[in-house]
């Protein structure tokens, strides 16, 4: 393969990957929004229940940093860094 077919290529990856980051923390948000059923602006363990999010269920008391009883996007964020 040609340099400059290689380099497009890496282009390329770097593009999509950052691109995938992207949606993905879009995905996140639009995931806690529709799980926050009382609109306190996190998720609270019973709220994860009754959506059936069960990534936030077995992981909440690492992803609720500050300890509230609910997680939030920016602590999601913020463990994800």
């Amino acid at each position: 393969m040609k340099l400059t077919a290689k380099i497009l290529l890496c282009l390329a990856l770097c593009w999509l990957t950052a691109n995938a980051n992207a949606f993905t923390l879009f995905d996140i948000t639009n995931r806690v929004k529709e799980l926050d059923t009382n609109k306190d602006g996190g998720v609270s363990m019973a709220e994860a229940e009754a959506g059936n999010a069960s990534r936030i269920k077995e992981h909440f008391e690492k992803l609720d940093a500050n300890k509230d009883g609910k997680v939030t996007v920016e602590e999601i964020k913020a463990l994800s860094q």
